[in-house]
């Protein structure tokens, strides 16, 4: 029990030590890439398709972020959501108005359709770059690389999602 009031009260601490929340939207492209196979014999498909991304975080001062991003591709006829966890690591340039960002990414992706369901966490890594434009307002871009473990069997054709590569460019604002 000491050790749990100790983790918050330390929480709290790193809260208040001049931090800021920050909420985000932005959109881009993600290139999804599908794997079927049946009798021995495999193909794959790439398909684009528009992705829109809301993001809630926290940034650690200057040097760190934490933050739980929402996805929603506009995927053929039924979209793909997925809520994405991240950690970056920020190194800040130009008198803290530029800053790159690299970090490790996990979550969980829902895509079900009438025929198969290819739901499954995802895990990998994103790095961009982050532009400060006022006190609370920023421009940020990047890319992402994610691992999906999402696979389904239909009428005897194993069917997977091996990894979505998305690029986005949005604004956030801090408060």
């Amino acid at each position: 029990m000491k050790r749990i009031g100790l983790a918050v009260l330390l929480a709290s601490g790193l809260m208040a030590a001049g931090n800021e929340n920050y909420f985000g939207v932005s959109v881009g492209e993600a290139d999804i890439s599908l794997t079927a196979s049946a009798l021995g014999a495999s193909a794959t498909v790439d398909d684009t398709e528009k992705a829109y991304n809301i993001t809630l975080g926290h940034y650690y001062g200057n040097r760190a972020r934490v933050s739980a991003t929402y996805t929603r591709v506009d995927y053929d006829i039924d979209p793909i959501d997925a809520l994405s966890f991240a950690y970056d690591f920020i190194l800040p340039v130009a008198d803290d108005k530029l800053g790159f960002y690299a970090g490790p990414v996990a979550g969980y992706t829902w895509y079900k359709d009438s025929l198969l369901d290819l739901s499954g966490f995802h895990y990998g890594a994103h790095a961009g770059a982050i532009v400060k434009i006022a006190d609370n307002f920023e421009i940020e871009a990047g890319y992402a690389y994610i691992f999906e473990t999402g696979n389904d069997t239909v009428v005897g054709e194993k069917i997977e999602i091996d990894n979505a590569k998305k690029w986005y460019v949005g604004a956030n604002i801090r408060f």
